[in-house]
């Protein structure tokens, strides 16, 4: 872990030269160059999750058909993704390859390294009302003390799952609704580092299967016009 740490901390500094000298900015600079590489997996995952949702039906039916024949009906839901061209796991790629770059930050933040960094750097270190992105964000409203920052991933949270193709149901609408207040939770004692690149990262997600699934509704309305 400390070998991507090293790694991550000399991107933070790379991105704090040539984007304005402050780590906020940096770790932004940082969290839009991760998901704009990341953009290919992105859509074949996103594509992958419609699919899969597209044969919801079918795969219901099977498990209702040959509910008492379990080998049986496993056979035929792999033969109906292999018809298909949908992969199961397809979807979950991205997210897998963006948690080594989570953990590095988050180390890398609380590392004694950028202890260094932030305290020769003075403003550099802060970001909009934080004064030091190694420590938990909060904003001061009288005596109210507010975690904005994990309120934010939160309501990010929920709003990617909005643009996420996935299965309806009960149990997928209660964990819409939890997943981000699970989330905000455990969000709220992370470095603010951590926390904006989370708030940056949700973001771009959301605005990037939105457009992604808006996609092949462009193309066949194109195609029914021609």
């Amino acid at each position: 872990m400390k070998f991507l740490t090293d790694i991550m901390l000399e991107i933070v500094k790379f991105f704090y030269a040539v984007g304005g000298n402050n780590y906020g900015l940096a770790v932004i600079w940082l969290t839009i160059a991760v998901n704009v590489a990341l953009y290919p997996l992105t859509l074949s995952s996103i594509q992958q999750m419609a699919a899969l949702q597209k044969i919801q039906p079918k795969i219901q039916e099977l498990q209702k058909r040959l509910k008492d024949e379990p080998q049986k009906m496993q056979k035929e839901v792999m033969d109906l993704y292999r018809g298909e061209g949908v992969n199961p796991l397809g979807g979950c790629l991205p997210v897998v390859l963006k948690i080594p770059f989570f953990l590095a930050l988050f180390f890398a933040l609380q590392s004694k390294e950028f202890m260094s960094l932030v305290q020769s750097a003075g403003a550099g270190a802060g970001f909009l009302w934080v004064g030091d992105i190694s420590k938990p964000e909060f904003l001061m409203l009288g005596t109210l003390k507010l975690p904005t920052f994990a309120i934010l991933i939160g309501l990010t949270t929920y709003l990617m799952q909005l643009t996420m193709p996935s299965a309806q149901g009960g149990q997928m609408q209660i964990m819409t609704m939890f997943m981000p207040v699970f989330i905000a939770f455990i969000s709220i004692s992370f470095p603010a580092g951590v926390q904006i690149y989370w708030l940056v990262s949700n973001g771009m997600g959301a605005i990037q299967q939105y457009y992604i699934m808006k996609q092949p509704k462009k193309n066949r309305k194109k195609k029914g016009e021609q």
